[in-house]
């Protein structure tokens, strides 16, 4: 499952920290896209090396048994 958004905010570490947290509830492989980078969402350093600013394009990708709501659940964090 795919789905693009817009950032609703700058990333911080609080936030990057709420996305590795809410990621590493689900099963599914999940991966978080910035502009050329691209991070496991269940890893902290990975999202934080990310670095976006609000309005950024993001893009969800997950695969497994709970990918639509991995991805439901990351588009309220983003």
């Amino acid at each position: 499952m795919k789905s693009s958004i817009k950032a609703k905010a700058d990333l911080t570490l609080a936030l990057a920290k709420k996305v590795a947290e809410c990621a590493a509830k689900c099963v599914s492989d999940i991966r978080v896209l910035a502009g050329n980078k691209s991070a496991n969402a269940k890893s902290l350093m990975g999202v934080i090396a990310l670095s976006y600013k609000k309005g950024a394009d993001l893009i969800l990708i997950a695969e497994g048994r709970d990918a639509a709501h991995a991805i439901e659940e990351l588009k309220k964090l983003l």
